[in-house]
């Protein structure tokens, strides 16, 4: 059985001195960090014998940058990785997409570039070649967000990603989704910026989109941008997130949708036979 319990927040002012971090049409800035593996660099296992240019390579973040562009959306896209910067019309080439690299590879790295290029903004798609049906990558992933967070100050927003499919089923993907899910929902009930945006569903990318077992071609990227970009441009108040608790235990809690617009959280909850006491 399932409960929703709706938390109701009145934000003031805070609330649109932050939003600035959202807004499309903004004269501001936004450094965006595209970060994860392959499926951010563009490569296939086919530039492993005939590699491609990486100035042609640009994955979903080519076709991202076309819509913000579009949206008069002002980003600046940084990481230490650059591809893409040959295609026409031209596109910001910077990310932190290492290929190959598991979660667990690129927690190891990603302090320093936290440190060198300071984004507001990172979209994180990564686990895809842990080939495990457990997250601890991304965990610590975020726990090395959380560090950079600690020492320089600053905050950043997190898109989390659950993984896209792979063109034929793989029930260790199924796993690590649901349990990326409940990560990154006991990570936001700390209070952290966390959103996470089901890549597998709504990119939902058909098999003969795939150049081999794991990479889409180009239409499938394009419905890659179109996630990151529905998320990018939809409301987002960072101060709703700062208020997530609920009476209900986080064991029971199995969805969380925060409603920005409206400056509420509704949390979806399971009630077991003993019930629960508030």
């Amino acid at each position: 059985m399932y409960h929703k319990h709706t938390y109701i927040l009145k934000l003031l002012c805070i609330s649109l001195c932050l939003n600035m971090l959202q807004a499309a049409d903004t004269n501001t800035t936004i450094r965006i960090m595209p970060l994860g593996d392959s499926l951010t660099y563009d490569n296939t296992y086919a530039d492993a014998v005939h590699p491609r240019p990486d100035g042609i390579r640009t994955g979903y973040r080519g076709y991202l940058w076309y819509m913000l562009k579009d949206a008069n959306y002002t980003a600046d896209f940084v990481g230490s990785q650059r591809a893409g910067y040959d295609v026409k019309p031209p596109i910001d080439p910077d990310h932190e997409g290492h290929m190959g690299m598991t979660s667990h590879e690129i927690a190891a790295l990603i302090y320093d570039s936290l440190a060198l290029y300071q984004p507001d903004i990172i979209l994180l798609h990564a686990g895809t070649n842990d080939h495990t049906s457990t997250p601890s990558g991304v965990e610590a992933i975020l726990n090395q967000i959380n560090y950079y967070k600690s020492t320089s100050g600053k905050d950043v927003r997190v898109i989390v990603a659950q993984l896209m499919a792979r063109r034929a089923p793989d029930a260790r993907i199924d796993i690590f989704n649901k349990k990326l899910k409940e990560l990154v929902y006991a990570h936001m009930l700390k209070g952290e910026h966390l959103q996470l945006v089901d890549m597998y569903h709504d990119a939902s990318i058909p098999s003969s989109h795939y150049v081999d077992a794991t990479h889409p071609d180009a239409y499938g990227y394009s419905r890659m941008a179109a996630v990151w970009f529905k998320a990018l441009t939809s409301p987002y108040n960072p101060a709703l997130r700062s208020y997530p608790g609920t009476v209900v235990s986080s064991t029971y809690i199995k969805d969380i949708v925060f409603d920005d617009a409206a400056d509420t959280v509704t949390f979806t909850t399971e009630i077991p036979d003993t019930g629960i006491t508030f």
